[in-house]
């Protein structure tokens, strides 16, 4: 299976260096791509799966004779963080900054009884202090 992704837009003189174009037939690979909505998300997890598979051939570009099989298009969501001028550039920073998204980029959903837990357990912790002093 051919597959591009596009993870941000040309940018000049550099050119083209978010586009990348891989050959695999790595199940496990193909739909773990296709969950990330956060570009930075899926770069890292590119870097982890070029080092753990061997079975991925990440190609320089496609001959004009072939077709790609899989499209992962984040280019929409990678202007959208460049723009917004509170998030950081680099890795450790922005993953900070962005620890309310799942692995996939996606928000993480709380639940109220989760708020709830934690606002009580805060409050008897609150209560103990004055307690205990």
């Amino acid at each position: 299976m051919l597959i591009e992704l596009k993870l941000g837009k040309p940018v000049e003189p550099v050119g083209d260096c978010a586009t990348f174009y891989y050959e695999t037939e790595n199940e496990y690979f193909i739909n773990e791509i296709k969950k990330y909505k956060c570009p930075f998300r899926l770069a890292m997890f590119l870097d982890e799966a070029m080092e753990e598979f061997d079975d991925i051939k990440e190609l320089i570009r496609l001959e004009p004779n072939q077709k790609v099989d899989l499209l992962v298009d984040l280019l929409a969501e990678s202007e959208r963080m460049i723009k917004d001028p509170t998030l950081f550039a680099f890795s450790d920073k922005y993953l900070e900054q962005t620890s309310y998204l799942d692995k996939y980029g996606y928000e993480i959903e709380v639940e109220e009884s989760d708020l709830t837990e934690k606002s009580d357990r805060g409050y008897e912790m609150e209560v103990d202090s004055y307690l205990y002093k």
